[in-house]
């Protein structure tokens, strides 16, 4: 899922405010500008990653695609890397932007004189991501999010949330979303059914059906009773609960 928009005519040569550079500092982040330093911000306000481009820099339109043969790119600690195989990539007509959840590239960098961005949010499924970074020898905040899982509907609500920031301390001019999403691999909310009879064989204690109901609704999933059972639909930030057991042991946890 890949969610980006254009903001226009903003001023990024302000200082971000203190309790900006402040939040940042606390969680080991060094400030670099308004525009990265919100996008970072808002990493660790929702979990979802971000990134940021000059979209004075790009040529064309965007597309997510694999490497071919002998494609490089200047990462933003302007180091230049041959991108492996199975390395996703962001790029434009040009070549290669970015390598999807884990680096941006410094030729599309945004800097203080930055007038004109595209702001990406996007789901990658963790195993797109998982042991990329290790193979340049790289250990980025994304990387780290995307390699376990994030929310796969929280993209827009990041997008706006960092819009939001940015209008407020640099201005400018807000576009539309533009949204590419491919229902077959974004996850989906599932719904699970959890027997009576396996959380007293499990736990080897019999619950009360009502602590039951309600551990499962204040820990944000629907839940649906049918006779001595449930059917549970986990919200789609519990991306670890997948299973029966799953549900089980979040009983167990709260018991």
């Amino acid at each position: 899922r890949y969610l980006c928009r254009i903001i226009e005519n903003i001023d990024n040569s302000v200082k971000s405010p203190l309790w900006l550079s402040e939040e940042l500092r606390c969680s080991g982040l060094r400030s670099v500008n308004v525009v990265v330093d919100v996008v970072n911000f808002v990493m660790l306000e929702l979990g979802q990653p971000l990134h940021a481009f000059d979209n004075d820099r790009l040529n064309g339109g965007i597309e997510i695609r694999f490497p071919t043969k002998g494609e490089k790119l200047k990462l933003l600690d302007e180091t230049e890397v041959k991108i492996n195989p199975g390395t996703l990539l962001i790029a434009d007509e040009s070549g290669p932007l970015a390598m999807a959840g884990l680096m941006g590239g410094f030729d599309s960098a945004v800097t203080n004189k930055t007038d004109n961005i595209l702001l990406e949010s996007a789901f990658f499924k963790p195993e797109a991501i998982l042991g990329q970074a290790r193979q340049y020898g790289l250990n980025t905040d994304s990387s780290h999010r995307f390699e376990r899982g994030v929310d796969p509907e929280i993209q827009g609500i990041a997008m706006e949330r960092a819009t939001q920031l940015i209008l407020e301390i640099c201005g400018g001019q807000v576009g539309p979303i533009a949204e590419k999403k491919n229902k077959k691999t974004v996850p989906k909310n599932q719904e699970i059914l959890l027997r009576k009879s396996q959380i007293n064989r499990i736990l080897g204690v019999d619950l009360n059906e009502k602590f039951i109901d309600d551990v499962f609704v204040k820990l944000g999933m629907v839940c649906k009773r049918t006779g001595d059972n449930w059917v549970i639909t986990p919200p789609s930030y519990r991306f670890d609960i997948n299973i029966e057991a799953d549900l089980i042991e979040e009983l167990a946890r709260i018991y």
